[in-house]
């Protein structure tokens, strides 16, 4: 495990699994100091300021999801990329500049996020024939007003056409309440969670890629919810457990 520029990278040439984390290194109150040193992005009162080229600003964090995310890797070793800036300063997560940062000086840092992406894919794709990328975040809002999920996955109904979402879905489904769009009578991915930025954007870029969106309720990580931290850690350890059997079923293609 490295720290540069304000990206943490664990490599494993042996998993064919990469979990990528842009909105889960320091809080926006945490990163106050950075003020000194850059600016902002700002976030205007008019919503339709806040779209740019089909990009939306957001700069809210997803408060723990590399608690999470940390306690996944303790029990199988993925490759991960987790960016530590604030979303305040920088959103990983989106590849207009405009949108993605406000200061040219994050720049450099925003890259390095996304060459150590790239770098890892590469690797990967040298070893595997097919791989893996799981773009994780945190949701507050529901995507349907009737029923409460624990996850909502997102492929934007083009980065998993392997199955890699009903995978999941099935997977986990007896131990879990998930999205994925038209399973079990469900319907299509909600506008919020349409899987249409990190892992569409490297679907696109690489052969023998599938990936997908994967959000995780305040119930498994927010300090405000009395047993979240428990939860969180029966989550991971079911992860973990999903990752190991996905790299069993790669092995066999």
């Amino acid at each position: 495990m490295r720290q540069k520029d304000f990206v943490l990278t664990l490599q494993n040439i042996e998993s064919p699994i990469l979990i990528t984390v842009p909105h889960g290194g320091m809080s926006n109150r945490y990163g106050s100091w950075l003020n000194t040193f850059f600016q902002k992005r700002i976030k205007s009162k008019d919503p339709k300021k806040n779209r740019i080229k089909g990009e939306k600003i957001v700069i809210g964090s997803d408060n723990q999801i590399f608690h999470v995310v940390s306690d996944i890797l303790k029990e199988y070793q993925a490759n991960a990329v987790v960016g530590l800036l604030p979303r305040s300063f920088v959103d990983y997560n989106r590849f207009v500049p405009e949108v993605a940062y406000a200061d040219q000086k994050i720049k450099p840092f925003y890259d390095a996020y996304h060459e150590n992406i790239k770098e890892i894919l590469l690797n990967l794709q040298t070893k595997h024939e097919q791989v893996y990328l799981f773009d994780f975040h945190g949701f507050g809002i529901q995507p349907m007003e009737d029923k409460t999920f624990d996850i909502i996955l997102g492929t934007n109904g083009e980065s998993s056409p392997n199955g890699l979402d009903k995978f999941f879905y099935n997977y986990l489904k007896r131990e879990y309440e998930i999205f994925c769009a038209g399973m079990d009578d469900l319907p299509g991915e909600s506008e919020l969670y349409k899987g249409d930025t990190t892992n569409l954007f490297y679907f696109r870029e690489f052969k023998n890629l599938e990936s997908m969106l994967v959000e995780i309720s305040p119930k498994f990580r927010s300090t405000k919810i009395l047993g979240a931290e428990s939860y969180g850690k029966k989550l991971a350890l079911d992860l973990a457990c999903f990752f190991k059997e996905l790299e069993i079923r790669s092995l066999a293609l």
